[in-house]
Protein backbone atom coordinates (compact mmCIF):
# COMPACT_ATOMS: atom_id res chain seq x y z
CA UNK A 1 0.00 0.00 0.00
CA UNK A 2 2.88 2.36 0.68
CA UNK A 3 4.13 1.78 -2.86
CA UNK A 4 0.78 2.78 -4.32
CA UNK A 5 0.82 6.00 -2.31
CA UNK A 6 4.34 6.79 -3.51
CA UNK A 7 3.31 6.18 -7.13
CA UNK A 8 0.27 8.43 -6.73
CA UNK A 9 2.40 11.14 -5.13
CA UNK A 10 4.97 10.78 -7.91
CA UNK A 11 2.36 11.21 -10.64
CA UNK A 12 0.98 14.33 -8.96
CA UNK A 13 4.41 15.94 -8.74
CA UNK A 14 5.02 15.12 -12.40
CA UNK A 15 1.74 16.78 -13.32
CA UNK A 16 2.69 19.86 -11.32
CA UNK A 17 5.99 20.11 -13.18
CA UNK A 18 4.22 20.40 -16.52
CA UNK A 19 3.91 24.09 -17.27
CA UNK A 20 0.74 25.49 -18.68
CA UNK A 21 1.13 27.12 -22.05
CA UNK A 22 1.13 30.87 -21.63
CA UNK A 23 -1.26 32.57 -23.99
CA UNK A 24 -0.39 35.89 -25.51
CA UNK A 25 -2.54 38.80 -24.39
CA UNK A 26 -5.34 39.99 -26.63
CA UNK A 27 -4.69 43.72 -26.17
CA UNK A 28 -1.71 45.98 -26.82
CA UNK A 29 0.21 47.11 -23.72
CA UNK A 30 0.51 50.70 -24.94
CA UNK A 31 -2.73 51.43 -26.76
CA UNK A 32 -4.99 48.65 -25.43
CA UNK A 33 -6.04 47.90 -29.03
CA UNK A 34 -6.96 44.38 -30.05
CA UNK A 35 -3.95 42.46 -31.33
CA UNK A 36 -4.49 40.48 -34.50
CA UNK A 37 -2.15 37.61 -35.34
CA UNK A 38 -1.14 39.09 -38.68
CA UNK A 39 0.30 42.28 -37.20
CA UNK A 40 1.27 41.62 -33.58
CA UNK A 41 4.68 42.83 -32.43
CA UNK A 42 6.61 41.34 -29.48
CA UNK A 43 9.37 43.24 -27.69
CA UNK A 44 10.75 43.37 -24.13
CA UNK A 45 8.36 40.69 -22.88
CA UNK A 46 5.22 42.50 -24.05
CA UNK A 47 2.91 42.31 -27.05
CA UNK A 48 2.06 45.40 -29.08
CA UNK A 49 -0.36 46.14 -31.89
CA UNK A 50 2.42 47.53 -34.10
CA UNK A 51 6.02 48.67 -34.14
CA UNK A 52 4.86 52.27 -33.76
CA UNK A 53 2.95 51.37 -30.59
CA UNK A 54 6.12 49.76 -29.21
CA UNK A 55 8.15 52.89 -29.98
CA UNK A 56 5.60 55.08 -28.17
CA UNK A 57 5.68 52.77 -25.16
CA UNK A 58 9.50 52.65 -25.11
CA UNK A 59 9.71 56.44 -25.32
CA UNK A 60 7.27 56.80 -22.43
CA UNK A 61 9.29 54.32 -20.37
CA UNK A 62 12.52 56.26 -21.00
CA UNK A 63 10.83 59.54 -20.07
CA UNK A 64 9.53 58.00 -16.85
CA UNK A 65 12.99 56.71 -15.92
CA UNK A 66 14.53 60.12 -16.63
CA UNK A 67 11.89 61.84 -14.49
CA UNK A 68 12.53 59.48 -11.57
CA UNK A 69 16.29 59.98 -11.88
CA UNK A 70 15.85 63.77 -11.88
CA UNK A 71 13.61 63.61 -8.80
CA UNK A 72 16.14 61.40 -7.01
CA UNK A 73 18.99 63.76 -7.90
CA UNK A 74 17.00 66.78 -6.69
CA UNK A 75 16.21 65.04 -3.40
CA UNK A 76 19.88 64.15 -2.89
CA UNK A 77 20.93 67.74 -3.65
CA UNK A 78 18.36 69.08 -1.19
CA UNK A 79 19.56 66.66 1.51
CA UNK A 80 23.17 67.67 0.90
CA UNK A 81 22.23 71.37 1.14
CA UNK A 82 20.40 70.68 4.41
CA UNK A 83 23.44 68.95 5.87
CA UNK A 84 25.69 71.84 4.81
CA UNK A 85 23.40 74.40 6.46
CA UNK A 86 23.17 72.34 9.65
CA UNK A 87 26.90 71.65 9.85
Amino acid sequence: MAEAEKKAAGSESAAEKVKKKKLRPTNCVQSNKRIRRKDWYYRDGNYFASKAAYKLWATAQQAEKAKKAAEKQAAEAQAAAGEKAAG
